[in-house]
């Protein structure tokens, strides 16, 4: 993608949100210190067709999201107007009306707002997190004329698993995610056309219990100062370059693993700013690059 000039409004950092308060809380504020800048995001505006609903994949936070793609949007081809998590807090990034690169050609044309939640164990934390999520959606959807349903046919508010099922991609979220805290689709729906109050009052969440960790493997094979762990890694959309015979923190993303293809591991290591995750395969050690500061280029089983 090439560097492209916009026109930008500018708004002041930490500025309340102009739609104002929902069920007598205070509205949530949007945190302008890792927005786009004027040559940077894509300047092509969008028609005001659907609202679209992330959240990151990873076990990360808002800020972390916001400013890692603050810099690099434009090597990860990534980002999106909003990050939302960290107790209820929102960090902007693309600006609202010109095209996000969050799902796909198509549903990045038709969404002047996509929004990323981040992840958190803490059911007090999500609740707020999730308020923020919901009435950050619901009030753009108000802004820009756009229906307040959930997945629905024609204009709405979409979800990245709708996306897949209708236009393009293999994302699945936000549903996932939101499960960890009972959060279904009907629960949403109903949240979206409502509102919630930010202080997580409102919002019934559940606190999840956290998966057993992957079973540790024999170390006879690994190599020295990586951690032993069992798992598969899963491809997003990009090719992944992999190196036979040890890992580089010069290495990049290229050519030899493809899109959502999978790679099983045996052990993982963090180098400089990549994560490695290393495998025994007819008796070479071979290394893959998988992790880019806190984002993920895809996702573990």
């Amino acid at each position: 993608m090439k560097k492209l000039n916009k026109l930008v409004v500018a708004f002041g950092a930490a500025i309340l949100f102009a739609v104002g308060m929902v069920g007598g809380a205070q509205a949530y504020s949007i945190d302008n210190t890792f927005k786009l800048g004027n040559n940077e995001g894509s300047s092509l505006p969008t028609t005001n067709n659907h609202i679209i609903l992330h959240d990151v994949g990873t076990e990360s936070t808002a800020r972390e999201n916001a400013s890692y793609l603050k810099r690099a949007w434009l090597s990860t081809e990534s980002y999106v107007q909003y990050y939302v998590g960290d107790g209820g807090k929102v960090y902007s990034g693309g600006a609202e009306g010109y095209q996000a690169w969050g799902a796909g050609a198509v549903a990045n044309a038709g969404s002047p707002v996509q929004i990323e939640l981040a992840h958190t164990w803490d059911a007090n934390q999500f609740a707020k997190d999730y308020a923020a999520y919901v009435n950050l959606a619901r009030n753009s959807a108000l802004k820009y004329g756009i229906p307040l349903t959930l997945d629905g046919s024609g204009n709405g508010i979409k979800t990245h698993l709708w996306v897949t099922n209708n236009l393009w991609g293999n994302h699945s979220d936000p549903y996932g995610y939101l499960a960890r805290f009972g959060v279904t689709k009907a629960k949403l729906a109903q949240d979206l056309k409502t509102g919630l109050p930010e202080d997580g009052s409102g919002s019934s969440v559940t606190t999840p219990v956290k998966p057993t960790e992957p079973a540790k493997p024999a170390t006879s094979n690994i190599p020295a100062g990586f951690t032993p762990e069992n798992g598969t890694f899963i491809n997003g959309d990009t090719e992944i370059m992999d190196r036979v015979g040890g890992a580089s923190v010069y290495n990049t993303r290229g050519e030899y693993l493809k899109p959502y293809g999978a790679w099983k591991y045996d052990s993982y290591k963090r180098i400089g700013n990549l994560v490695w995750i290393h495998q025994t395969f007819k008796g070479m050690q071979v290394y893959i690059p998988v992790r880019q500061g806190s984002v993920a280029w895809g996702t573990f089983r």
